[in-house]
C-alpha cells in the first residue's frame, strides 16, 4: 500500500485502539465544589491511555505523499508560498531518490510534513482531550526548509549533534538506527524504513518543545491543563527509545502494531522494516501519545492520587 486515507487511518486507529491505548483507571481527583450554601469535596475517576494525535509523512516528492488527500494540498501551498518570497524551485526534494552514478547510498533526504490526526477529534466519552487539533499541519519541511535542508547549521550548535551516542534512536554502539541530531531531512541509513524512522522521530522531537530552532507550531506537551471539561495531563515531549516518549504506528506501506522505535535487530535474519518498502520512498507513522484526565466537579483542584501506569 502506498498512500492512506481520511477513512483508513480513522479505521486503523479504531482498531488499533484496544492494543494501543492501554487505557486504565489511573487515580482519583479531588475537588473543592462551593455553594451559597458551603463547600464540599466531590472526586472523579482519573483514567489514562495513549491517543492517536499526529500523522508523521515523509516524502521524496509531493506527488507520492502518503496521505494524498491532505498532504498534496498543504505541501503544495507552503512549497508555491515558500518558492515565491525566496525566489527559488522547491519542487525537487534533493534529488536523493534513484541515480546510478551515486556513490553515497545510505544519505538519504526526504521532505516531511506532521499533521494532525483525524482521530484526535473523536468525542471525549472516555478518552482525554487531545491537544491536537485534527487536519492542522504543525510541520512542513518546506517552510523549514533554512534548517531542514542544512542552509542554516542551527542544529550544529547544539552537543548532541556532535557527541557520539548522545540521543540515538536505538542502543549505541551495539545497534542504531540512527542519530537524532542534527535533526535535519538527511539521514544515513541503508534501510529506508529506517530512515524514515529516524527522520520521524526527530520531527517529533523538535515539535513537541518549545522554542527549538525550527518553524513549526508548537505541539502542547506537559503540564495540566483544563480542556472541554476535563483536567488533562498532557504527554510529556516524544523521547526516543522511551514508551511515554510516544508509540509509533506504521500507516504506509503497512499497518503495523504500536511500537518503539529502535528494535535491535543485529541477531535477527529479519531487518525491521523488510517486505515494508514503498517504490515512492513515502511512508507515514501516526504517533501515540500518552494522556490522563479526569472530569472537573469543582471550582478549586486539590489534588489526585495516582495508582495507575502514569
Amino acid at each position: 500500500m502506498e498512500i492512506t486515507s481520511t477513512a483508513a487511518l480513522l479505521a486503523q486507529a479504531v482498531a488499533s485502539y484496544p492494543a494501543c491505548a492501554a487505557w486504565h483507571v489511573s487515580g482519583i481527583c479531588y475537588w473543592l465544589q462551593c455553594t451559597p450554601v458551603g463547600c464540599s469535596i466531590r472526586t472523579s475517576t482519573r483514567f489514562s491511555h495513549f491517543a492517536p494525535d499526529l500523522v508523521v509523512s515523509t516524502y521524496h516528492d509531493v506527488a507520492t505523499h502518503p496521505w494524498p488527500e491532505i498532504g498534496i494540498p498543504l505541501a503544495a501551498a507552503s512549497r508555491g508560498l515558500l518558492g515565491t518570497l525566496l525566489g527559488v524551485d522547491l519542487a525537487d526534494s534533493a534529488g536523493t531518490q534513484s541515480q546510478a552514478d551515486r556513490t553515497d547510498k545510505q544519505r538519504r533526504f526526504r521532505d516531511a510534513d506532521v499533521i494532525g490526526h483525524p482521530a484526535a477529534g473523536l468525542p471525549d466519552l472516555v478518552t482525554c482531550p487531545s491537544a491536537v487539533i485534527p487536519f492542522v499541519p504543525y510541520y512542513q519541511s518546506p517552510l523549514d526548509a533554512a534548517v531542514w535542508r542544512s542552509y542554516l547549521p542551527a542544529e550544529l550548535l547544539l552537543p548532541a549533534s556532535w557527541v557520539p551516542g548522545m540521543r540515538e534512536v536505538g542502543t549505541w554502539p551495539l545497534n542504531t538506527w540512527g542519530n537524532l541530531y542534527p535533526r535535519t531531512g538527511e539521514v544515513v541509513q541503508q534501510h529506508e524504513v529506517k530512515a524514515a524512522a529516524v527522520l520521524s522521530q526527530r520531527i517529533a522531537d523538535f515539535i513537541t518543545r518549545p522554542a527549538q530552532p525550527h518553524v513549526y507550531a508548537y505541539v502542547p506537551s506537559g503540564g495540566t491543563r483544563r480542556r472541554r471539561g476535563q483536567l488533562v495531563w498532557d504527554p510529556p515531549p516524544a523521547r526516543e527509545n522511551d514508551p511515554m516518549g510516544g508509540l509509533w504506528q506504521m500507516n504506509v506501506a503497512l499497518p503495523t502494531p504500536c511500537h518503539v522505535f529502535g528494535l535491535n535487530d543485529t541477531a535477527s535474519p529479519v531487518s525491521y522494516g523488510d517486505a515494508m518498502t514503498t517504490r515512492s520512498g513515502s511512508y507515514a507513522y501516526t504517533l501515540w501519545r500518552p494522556y490522563a484526565c479526569c472530569r472537573v466537579r469543582g471550582q478549586i483542584f486539590l489534588g489526585s492520587i495516582q495508582f495507575g501506569l502514569w
